[in-house]
């Protein structure tokens, strides 16, 4: 199939072409530049449109194998694929975990099959997340693991974690690191402030997450081992990183859409889907974030998508699961609270949700270019809607965001020269 897609901004992290033409042929760009002409199979008028290199999640939650009644992978990657991304990396704490080639293989098979996004599984750490034993890395990496990661759980013990980093500097594996000092969390739900007190709601300190981030900094740099570390939520963790970087630590960071777009005032009327691990946070917090966003301390946005069924999230905030949905929102609400305002360009849209993710996992892809592979999101950054619940595509609905006027939208997704995602047909 070819696609001619005619007078679109084309933006990569690294340049802009206004009233650019993209010709696809088969799986990649033959051709990119203004003044293109020519026949294809469908054309698209990218007028007032914003073509950018097709997104790379970095961190989400599939549900599969084992919990499918939250998600499969077919409705996760059909929802990433309506939010604009191309690709996903899945964490591991499935049923079973993935810790095995088995686990691992089965994951890509049936991404592959339903085609709507290729899904690059990451492996657990330690056998069964447990934190005890470390897992096979070469193996789970021959089998297609794209990193590592016990996500959900932290690798809590010291000799773990350092035996993890000399085991993937041994091998060039990236570790994704859940920073949480789980022994003292205790029976915490949201950030412990005052909106948690004003709610009744026990509270999760800050300190629990920026302990731990500290510590495998230090490690990072002691070993020379590169290290990502999960959903950044607090200004302490921003600045942690930002002076690892500054002292040439092998340290990058991703944070998700919800920490720079709203706080801990959502939890005021007990929602259970504005609770997330780690939880939302306080103002001063979310600025943190989007100015650690707009300088470059943090390198990527990744929604950390974690669905759960209705049921489990009608339970009181206290007893219902940590997670919300995010595919879908996650360029909304970057336009909205980081473009719409300022904080960040649409350069920086192309390096935090494609360029960087790709570069950080070594893969191809990341940038519109000649003879590159036609991953490729079309999206309308003028467009405003109300976000509702017939609006998602995922088979969960946990998202606080429902209800909320955003801006931005995906019009198109292709992967590899096909239609992944085309509002206009659906």
């Amino acid at each position: 199939m070819s696609i001619l897609i005619q007078n679109i901004t084309a933006v990569n992290a690294d340049d802009i072409i206004k009233g650019a033409n993209i010709l696809i042929e088969g799986e990649r760009i033959t051709e990119l530049g203004t003044g293109i002409a020519g026949k294809a199979d469908r054309t698209i008028d990218g007028t007032g449109l914003v073509a950018f290199p097709g997104f790379l999640e970095l961190h989400c939650h599939l549900r599969d194998p084992g919990l499918t009644h939250k998600e499969d992978i077919v409705t996760g990657t059909r929802a990433a694929a309506a939010g604009g991304y191309t690709a996903v990396c899945c964490m591991p704490n499935t049923k079973p975990v993935a810790d095995s080639p088995e686990v691992i293989r089965y994951i890509i098979e049936k991404a592959g099959k339903a085609g709507f996004a290729d899904v690059l599984p990451v492996a657990a750490i330690t056998r069964g997340m447990r934190g005890k034993e470390l897992t096979d890395f070469a193996g789970l990496l021959k089998a297609g693991a794209a990193a590592f990661s016990d996500d959900g759980m932290p690798v809590a013990e010291d000799e773990m974690i350092i035996a993890a980093m000399k085991r993937a500097r041994e091998l060039h594996a990236l570790l994704m690191l859940h920073e949480e000092d789980l022994a003292k969390r205790g029976n915490g739900a949201v950030h412990d402030g005052e909106n948690a007190r004003k709610a009744g709601i026990p509270g999760i300190p800050r300190a629990i997450e920026e302990t731990m981030t500290a510590r495998d900094i230090f490690y990072a740099e002691k070993l020379g081992t590169p290290i990502h570390i999960c959903h950044v939520s607090t200004a302490g963790s921003v600045e942690l990183v930002r002076r690892a970087k500054a002292n040439g630590a092998p340290v990058t960071c991703e944070t998700g859409p919800h920490y720079f777009s709203i706080t801990d005032e959502k939890i005021l009327d007990r929602n259970p889907n504005a609770k997330v691990n780690p939880p939302l946070r306080e103002k001063g917090d979310m600025l943190a974030v989007r100015e650690g966003i707009a300088d470059g301390t943090i390198d990527a946005i990744a929604t950390d998508h974690a669905p759960h069924s209705e049921e489990e999230k009608a339970r009181e905030i206290e007893e219902a699961p940590f997670g919300m949905i995010g595919f879908e929102t996650a360029f909304p609400l970057t336009v909205t609270n980081l473009l719409e305002p300022g904080v960040i360009g649409l350069t920086d849209i192309a390096r935090l949700l494609s360029g960087r993710p790709h570069e950080l996992l070594g893969i191809e892809g990341g940038k519109l270019k000649k003879n590159a592979l036609a991953d490729i999101t079309i999206c309308d950054i003028n467009e405003k809607f109300v976000y509702n619940k017939d609006m998602v595509v995922s088979k969960a609905k946990n998202s606080p965001f429902l209800g909320m006027e955003l801006k931005g939208r995906v019009c198109h997704t292709i992967r590899k020269g096909k239609f992944t995602y085309d509002r206009q047909a659906d």
